[in-house]
């Protein structure tokens, strides 16, 4: 090849390569960076039985709630969970996802967790006594995207 062609072609390669290489910065430069899900983590500020008639409030906040003092006639209409950041949660007793949005109460209704139940009316102490016990642990895992980003757990005294 002769020196005329040999200057053209690595000239064009040039030209070639600083064309790809502006390519690539600019598409990086406008490119929006999403955090991965594997960074994103979502906290449970608050849990909060939902009962009738309404318990003391501090005997049912945090993720122990002592119940062991209500009356039999108790009604356990579900609970309330307020996260840090949207995500879904994945109860283990289910198998349907309930959406949260960050910084606001989502209601879990015992209807959707406990099956055979309806009309929001809840169950009574005395019948989950009967059937759970002394105590019942209520586990989750909080989702974005099908990976997990947090955890739920409470546990009912009952």
């Amino acid at each position: 090849m002769s020196k005329k062609w040999q200057r053209l072609f690595y000239t064009s390669m040039a030209i070639g390569l600083a064309s790809v290489i502006g390519l690539l910065v600019r598409m990086a430069s406008s490119a929006t960076v999403t955090p991965s899900s594997s960074s994103f983590k979502a906290t449970v500020i608050e849990i909060q039985m939902n009962t009738v008639p309404s318990g003391n409030s501090d005997e049912i906040s945090g993720s122990t709630f002592d119940m062991s003092g209500a009356p039999d006639t108790t009604q356990v209409t579900g609970f309330s969970v307020t996260v840090d950041q949207s995500c879904d949660l994945q109860l283990n007793m289910i198998n349907q996802s309930i959406p949260l949005i960050g910084g606001q109460a989502t209601r879990v209704n015992i209807d959707d967790i406990i099956s055979g139940t309806h009309g929001g009316d809840g169950i009574s102490l005395k019948t989950l006594r009967a059937f759970y016990g002394n105590t019942i642990t209520i586990k989750g895992k909080l989702k974005k995207d099908d990976s997990v980003v947090g955890n739920l757990s409470m546990t009912l005294k009952l």
